[in-house]
């Protein structure tokens, strides 16, 4: 029966079952369903009318972070498709799986990532790879929300794509997309959607959590912290392909075929450091890597690696002065691998100095103090003075037996732009 229904086209449609939608496939406040027989019967319908008496509820790109940690919530967005990312192929549940990413704009120029998976990619995406340059509009429907760079949007088994629906705000939009090509252009070469867009992620009254409520379950985390990293010896770069992040084993400037991204380019170092963020509950070690870490740093990662391959350290004597008497805005979300005493480390995907006011004030929906039990006292104490009995001025070992290129950088280490690798020894 199938292939007698298409999409925009209107039917009449008699002595089809309606049933009880079992509960676990139930979402969206959906709970009847139809079910399609060979009895039932179906007429195609001759409509005189261009645009579809529809209406849905959108969900602004503005809004998508409010429901990120509510894994029960799905949202209805509208936008147009002006580019995409390479395809990949995964293993998830034991059986391979394919996604790639599209880039959604809206009509306030802000762009957001939506992942569609093995049948959605087969079809729908598909077509918008094929009208590309025609600014397809889509309407996703019970899309998911994932971390990607802050906020991004998937596919379920419940999802439904409409592209180019003969809606009134899909016309509009696509029209705005036409008037707009010279701008729109300028997103797609600058490729600022692969970056963290604090746009979509930041509230003005930002909720955030201590440092000792941080679980790993949650999908990401605000926290008001300290950065040191004063007591880890590091290297502070890692080779990586300059399109997509991912690490490398080519040397500096080579133009090689990324395993990842598949495009050819130059091999460029990238700053990348680990860091404790530490507030009066507790202690956690994060990543931080590209330009926030240049940031803090003060050194890009061409200069790092110049200082490492001289065997010279970099002057950070005055960083680590500056940073005692600063506060951030921290932005952060789990990754999978632990570190060896099977601590749970964090990437930090944004962060943002804040003012003295600011820091002092007290926490959204947080205690003004916090108990901590004896343990975990003792542990703090420990992660906070660890490596005080010795200076790193003092090492005298050649810096490149420290950091074994084979053993600490791969292709596999880094999954994203802000993926993280192993976290080294503290000096002691």
């Amino acid at each position: 029966m199938s292939p007698m229904l298409q999409v925009y086209k209107r039917y009449k449609i008699s002595n089809a079952d309606v049933r009880t939608i079992p509960q676990k496939f139930q979402s969206a406040g959906l709970i009847k369903q139809w079910v399609i027989t060979s009895k039932t019967v179906i007429e195609e319908v001759d409509g005189n009318e261009d645009i579809m008496p529809v209406k849905f509820a959108f969900t602004d790109f503005a809004d998508l972070s409010d429901y990120m940690d509510d894994k029960n919530k799905s949202v209805d967005v509208l936008g147009v498709v002006i580019s995409s990312l390479a395809m990949k192929t995964i293993t998830r549940n034991s059986r391979q799986s394919n996604v790639q990413k599209f880039v959604l704009l809206n009509e306030e120029s802000q762009t957001v990532l939506l992942s569609l998976w093995d049948d959605f990619l087969n079809n729908e995406g598909q077509l918008l790879l094929n009208n590309m340059h025609s600014y397809p509009v889509i309407i996703g429907r019970r899309l998911k929300f994932n971390n990607y760079n802050g906020v991004s949007l998937s596919t379920w088994f419940d999802s439904a794509l409409l592209v180019d629906p003969p809606i009134q705000e899909a016309r509009q939009l696509k029209n705005w997309a036409m008037r707009n090509a010279k701008s729109i252009a300028e997103i797609i070469d600058a490729k600022s959607y692969i970056k963290y867009n604090p746009a979509l992620s930041l509230k003005r009254d930002q909720k955030t959590t201590l440092i000792c409520n941080v679980t790993a379950s949650q999908k990401t985390a605000w926290v008001r912290a300290k950065l040191s990293f004063e007591q880890i010896f590091q290297k502070y770069w890692y080779m990586s392909c300059a399109k997509c992040y991912r690490a490398t084993a080519a040397d500096y400037g080579m133009e090689f075929t990324c395993n990842s991204c598949k495009e050819k380019g130059a091999a460029m170092p990238r700053c990348r450091f680990d860091v404790d963020l530490i507030d009066d509950s507790g202690v956690i070690p994060a990543s931080i890597f590209g330009d926030l870490a240049e940031k803090i740093l003060t050194f890009t990662g061409l200069e790092a690696m110049d200082h490492f391959n001289q065997n010279l350290e970099l002057p950070l004597q005055f960083v680590h002065e500056q940073l005692k008497t600063k506060t951030f805005l921290v932005h952060i979300k789990p990754v999978q691998t632990q570190l060896a005493d099977a601590r749970q480390r964090y990437t930090i995907l944004y962060c943002s100095e804040l003012e003295p006011k600011m820091s002092h004030a007290q926490l959204t929906h947080e205690p003004e103090s916090v108990s901590l039990s004896c343990d975990q006292q003792a542990e703090n104490e420990q992660l906070l003075t660890a490596g005080h009995g010795g200076s790193s001025s003092k090492v005298r070992l050649r810096l490149s037996q420290k950091f074994d290129e084979t053993e600490t950088v791969s292709t596999n280490a880094f999954d994203s732009p802000h993926a993280d690798s192993k976290k080294k020894a503290k000096l002691g």
